[in-house]
């Protein structure tokens, strides 16, 4: 069996508890578009970076997203993001225990020998709790692992969401994640645009919304534009390709 890990990255879903418009649009059926095209793809996984709810996690979007993923013919993983509920989460997609340490959605996977580690950001910050058990994790496990977090560690030169909206000790976060070379690439969304930016030999890659982008030059909220994205990332050898679509 080959290791070449071939994943698929959708991010920031903001699906709502009914089927009505989210600023003018159907997320919704942007979604449904979306995950059409991702089911024909040669997948290994499809991870979904948090937001999947529009607002505070409803409970009707996920009752919603858990029937449309019924279909999908990949495995997927659910992170939460800063809209999400994580016990709702954790009750309607009947998210293992192991997964969820004092309320928290942080775990860890290996994949075709790739190690993937996943944090909670929903509160705006990454814990103690889950700083140190990062820590640990990348102590015991030298061998090179790809990090999802919604909220990216680093401000992006994104004007409107750098002010308003970021990761509010990201500073502590990279201060961890600097003293370990393993973690290269590290995979977000939170920020409704597609971006690379690049610090002390790390990527953060920004993923765009399935619903709508923001402006990054803008430093009030202003829409890009609403066509859906996603990410895919292919990993092989120690070697790292990804890029956005747009439907």
């Amino acid at each position: 069996m080959s290791d070449n890990l071939v994943i698929a990255q959708v991010s920031d879903m903001h699906i709502g508890a009914s089927d009505v418009l989210f600023k003018g649009i159907n997320a919704r059926q942007q979604l449904i578009k979306v995950l059409k095209v991702l089911a024909k793809k040669p997948l290994d996984l499809l991870v979904c970076t948090g937001d999947l709810a529009a607002l505070e996690g409803e409970p009707e979007a996920y009752a919603w997203l858990k029937h449309l993923l019924s279909d999908f013919p990949h495995p997927y993983l659910l992170m939460a993001g800063n809209h999400d509920h994580v016990g709702r989460m954790q009750s309607i997609f009947e998210i293992p225990d192991k997964n969820i340490t004092e309320g928290m959605l942080y775990f860890s996977r290996v994949i075709k020998t790739t190690r993937l580690l996943f944090l909670d950001s929903t509160s705006y910050r990454i814990p103690r709790q889950q700083l140190d058990w990062l820590h640990n994790e990348l102590s015991v496990h030298t061998e090179p692992a790809l990090l999802f977090i919604h909220h990216p560690p680093l401000l992006c030169g994104c004007q409107f969401m750098d002010e308003r909206y970021p990761l509010q000790n990201r500073d502590e976060l990279w201060q961890e994640l600097v003293q370990f070379p393993q973690v290269e690439h590290i995979f977000c969304g939170h920020y409704h645009t597609d971006k690379i930016v690049s610090k002390n030999d790390k990527f953060i890659y920004l993923t765009p919304s399935t619903v709508f982008q923001i402006d990054t030059e803008n430093d009030t909220f202003l829409i890009d534009h609403t066509k859906p994205g996603w990410r895919m990332i292919e990993w092989e050898n120690n070697y790292m390709q990804t890029y956005v679509d747009y439907l």
